[in-house]
């Protein structure tokens, strides 16, 4: 039995194709070419691919694939495509293969509202953003194909996943990678947000991790429910810049941008889940944590 990954060239979907490799085929999937042998390069906004992917051999499904939060409010047509209308294609395609594979989504900390301090497994959803409102229809639609029997699913709602390498994005953000890999690589930074500026965060070796245990998990562990949100602690830019300043070449500024730093002032601040914790979910402990996990991950993909 296979494996598929969509959005394997990017940076949870690649370093989750390379931890499972181990474990069996793995089909890897992007529209840009993703570095794996036998990689399928497409794009999933156009149906017949997306269908095409999911065939008898497909065991589990890890959907990575979307635009993000940015080019999702900026592009509402491609936005819907990428987010919604793929995830359905999928799982359209699950459905017609028959044999109940598991699903196992990325959606986001984004289906919730704005201005509020935290999120728990108790705040009510209230997208105000495309993104947000295209994940949430997702989880919904998971939710029910899974109580028809046709896939085996679970989400997972994501804080900031960091330190994300290589160019930015268009997640609005992009920047709490960037304040730590920019001077990490001897860089200067303009952080585009005010220093003590929040946002709740978590690794991407925990988010990796966390797809894993999210495929072994037992389905009636989850029950009729089948999004788990993620914890993420509370880390302001300052923080984030004073976690890396004593191992970073570059230095760092802070020329707020207002546009921004609107958008930046009503996201959730930490995300707090009492069933993530009872269903063995990892998290991060601390940015310092964080900065050492992006760390690692850096040496060896420079050693292979």
């Amino acid at each position: 039995m296979s494996i598929l990954v969509t959005g394997a060239a990017g940076y949870i979907g690649s370093a989750l194709a390379r931890a499972l490799a181990p474990r069996g085929p793995v089909i890897a999937t992007d529209q840009a070419a993703p570095p794996f042998p036998g990689a399928v390069t497409g794009n999933l906004a156009y149906p017949p691919f997306a269908r095409s992917l999911v065939t008898p051999e497909i065991e589990t499904v890890f959907h990575l694939a979307s635009l993000v939060s940015g080019g999702a409010e900026q592009n509402f047509e491609l936005g819907t495509k990428v987010n919604l209308d793929a995830t359905r294609d999928l799982l359209e395609a699950c459905r017609l293969a028959g044999h109940r594979p598991k699903f196992v989504f990325a959606s986001s900390i984004a289906v919730y509202g704005a201005n509020l301090e935290e999120v728990t497994d108790d705040t009510p959803p209230s997208p105000r953003l495309s993104y947000g409102a295209q994940k949430l229809v997702c989880e919904i639609l998971i939710d029910d194909y899974t109580r028809r029997g046709y896939v085996d699913g679970r989400s997972l709602r994501l804080p900031t996943v960091m330190v994300r390498p290589g160019a930015a994005n268009t997640a609005v953000s992009g920047w709490a990678s960037a304040i730590i890999r920019e001077p990490l690589a001897g860089r200067d930074y303009v952080c585009p947000v005010r220093p003590q500026t929040r946002m709740a965060c978590i690794s991407g070796t925990k988010v990796v991790d966390a797809f894993l245990h999210a495929a072994a998990l037992p389905g009636e562990r989850l029950g009729p429910r089948r999004t788990v949100l993620l914890e993420g602690i509370p880390v302001s830019a300052q923080g984030m810049w004073d976690a890396v300043r004593p191992r970073a070449q570059g230095r760092v500024r802070f020329e707020p941008d207002p546009r921004l730093q609107e958008i930046m002032d009503a996201v959730p601040k930490a995300t707090h889940s009492a069933r993530a914790r009872a269903l063995g979910f990892p998290a991060s402990a601390s940015i310092e944590e964080i900065v050492d996990d992006y760390e690692k991950e850096a040496s060896l993909a420079r050693h292979g």
